[in-house]
């Protein structure tokens, strides 16, 4: 699986940014989540992922939440990040990621290849 994250029309990435901004233990759990949906793709379940509709899936490291979708057959594209502060995701969230994998998959744009934002 490639990943790819989302860029808005500047060039700038919410969710990296979202990583980013996490203290270094939950980062690396975000990474070893996202390595593991490298590996298993369309097969990675509960805990670690689910599905939440339309084509968008969640991967789930503690309290944040990483929204994605698969694009393109071999493709995963983060779109949207947020930490989790209720028992269900809030819809202007699951809205605006909506909104961004179908932009995404109408112009096959705004979208940025992980190995980018290696240090």
């Amino acid at each position: 699986m490639n990943i790819w994250y989302f860029a808005d029309d500047r060039g700038n990435s919410p969710v990296r940014e979202f990583i980013d901004e996490l203290p270094l233990d939950e980062q690396a759990k975000v990474f070893a989540y996202i390595d593991e949906l490298k590996k298993q793709g369309h097969n990675l379940r509960r805990p670690l992922a689910d599905y939440v509709k339309d084509g968008i899936y969640e991967l789930r490291p503690k309290a944040n939440r990483l929204f994605y979708f698969f694009f393109l057959k071999e493709n995963v594209v983060f779109i949207h990040a947020i930490k989790k502060k209720t028992n269900g995701i809030p819809e202007k969230d699951i809205a605006l990621s909506l909104k961004r994998k179908k932009y995404i998959e109408e112009y096959q744009t705004n979208i940025v290849k992980e190995e980018n934002y290696e240090d």
